[in-house]
């Protein structure tokens, strides 16, 4: 019996629509639309508008100025000291003497490998004067390591000669080779000196502020000296002047100044000064900083670092990488009106209608800045009267328009621009640029005026960095 043949037939597969698959899709899709965007948005950095200041401050190498004189010895012969160095000494109190056949320095040579003559009091002042100056010591200030070095042989041989004295007090043979020579007034002792005492704010020139030439000398006990060399300096006053080297600048900026504030960075002081200008012996104007105090602390040095702070601007406080700058047309003030179916501000412009004729439309516009009452008070102080502008942004209005005053027949036509400096608020996250009036600066930031119309205010959002955005780019 033949095998029945099966006969198979294919149905084909209907394809139904998948939803799934579709919301997936556009999902996806808006998903990568909106990546794209975010990575080709530009990235802002943002700054929080806040109240500062700005000090301006100026730098100077001043030369001191003091009451001193240099005291010579009266006799020739070695010299010895017995005031500490920085010490006052009144009128009476030895300050050196002089011994003439030597017999003093023999007598401390024989005494020298012997016990000590430094009580413990001595002692502890050398240790004081030590620690001092490694606390306070720089790398930068490597000089005053001789200073340092020449002020604890002072004091050393103060102590050691002092003991000897009472020694010798009672040996006539020995008293009489030496001669004792007291203060003959009262002042503050230094055995150093550099040619510069006694100079006045007349004798000034540039050549003074030059350190090229700069010797300074220290007087050492010990030292053979003849009659009218010099052996100490006596500082008389505690009033002391600072002179420095004026510009023109300088002159407009605090010339008229009864008072400035000072500070001194190396030993990290302010401080108050007195102030006033003279002329040197050049004709030039140099300053002269004087103060009742701190003469002490200053009395070793003959040229000092100095920072002048002149003014302290307060306003809004703005990083200058903010800053931009934006066309205005320049307009009017009195076109300036209010219309439409808001109180948006704007001007009434002429347009020419299909049959020819003229009429007028109101059109809105963003006004960027008009002008203050204090640059009105400016100019009337220098005699002259300036109209009220208000600028509005170049983008709202056409070169060659012509405004409308209202109520009135008067025209404007639109030609004026000028630059204004500004920023980007971010507030509402697109860019908008506002008017600041810059009002001080220094290398970082600015200070712009408070409260001015169509300007910042207090906690704003700005770019942090202005160049490279565009007005009303939207931001991320």
């Amino acid at each position: 019996m033949a095998k029945q043949k099966k006969k198979i037939i294919r149905y084909k597969k209907t394809r139904s629509f998948n939803i799934g698959i579709a919301v997936f899709a556009v999902i996806f899709l808006y998903m990568a639309l909106m990546t794209g965007r975010y990575l080709l948005t530009p990235k802002i950095k943002m700054y929080e508008v806040l109240d500062g200041d700005i000090a301006s401050t100026s730098y100077y190498t001043g030369v001191a100025l003091r009451s001193e004189t240099i005291v010579t010895s009266g006799s020739a012969g070695y010299v010895n000291y017995y005031l500490r160095e920085r010490q006052k000494a009144a009128v009476g109190n030895l300050i050196y003497t002089i011994d003439e056949n030597g017999s003093l320095t023999e007598y401390l040579n024989d005494s020298a490998g012997g016990e000590s003559r430094l009580s413990e009091e001595d002692l502890k002042e050398l240790k004081a004067q030590l620690s001092a100056f490694s606390t306070s010591y720089t790398d930068e200030r490597f000089s005053e390591v001789y200073d340092i070095s020449a002020s604890l042989s002072s004091s050393l041989m103060e102590y050691v000669n002092r003991s000897v004295l009472n020694d010798l007090s009672g040996q006539d043979s020995a008293a009489a080779s030496f001669r004792k020579y007291p203060a003959s007034a009262s002042g503050i002792v230094f055995y150093s000196s550099d040619g510069m005492e006694g100079l006045t704010p007349q004798q000034l020139s540039a050549d003074t502020f030059s350190r090229e030439n700069y010797q300074k000398t220290v007087y050492g006990p010990g030292v053979l000296v003849k009659n009218g060399d010099p052996v100490y300096r006596i500082v008389t006053e505690d009033t002391w002047s600072i002179a420095i080297p004026l510009s023109e600048e300088d002159l407009a900026r605090f010339g008229q100044a009864a008072t400035l504030s000072v500070r001194f960075a190396q030993k990290d002081l302010d401080a108050q000064a007195a102030f006033s200008v003279v002329q040197g012996a050049d004709g030039a104007s140099y300053g002269l900083l004087t103060l009742d105090k701190y003469m002490i602390r200053f009395a070793e040095e003959r040229f000092i670092d100095l920072e002048i702070k002149t003014t302290q601007t307060k306003g809004l406080k703005l990083p200058k990488t903010a800053l931009v700058t934006q066309d205005a047309f320049v307009i009017p003030k009195e076109y300036l009106t209010t219309g439409g179916d808001s109180l948006a501000e704007g001007f009434f412009r002429e347009v020419y209608l299909e049959d020819g004729s003229v009429s007028t439309e109101f059109i809105t516009a963003r006004i960027l800045r008009i002008t203050s009452e204090a640059e009105k008070e400016e100019a009337k102080k220098a005699g002259e009267e300036i109209p009220d502008y208000c600028y509005v942004a170049v983008s709202d209005l056409a070169q060659g328009d012509m405004l409308v005053r209202p109520d009135s027949n008067d025209r404007f036509r639109v030609a004026e621009r000028q630059s204004l400096t500004g920023v980007y608020n971010v507030n509402r996250g697109y860019a908008s640029f506002r008017y600041v009036n810059v009002i001080d600066e220094n290398s970082e930031y600015c200070i712009a005026e408070k409260n001015v119309y169509y300007s910042l205010r207090t906690y704003d959002q700005i770019a942090l960095h202005g160049s490279g955005l565009t007005e009303g780019q939207l931001l991320r």
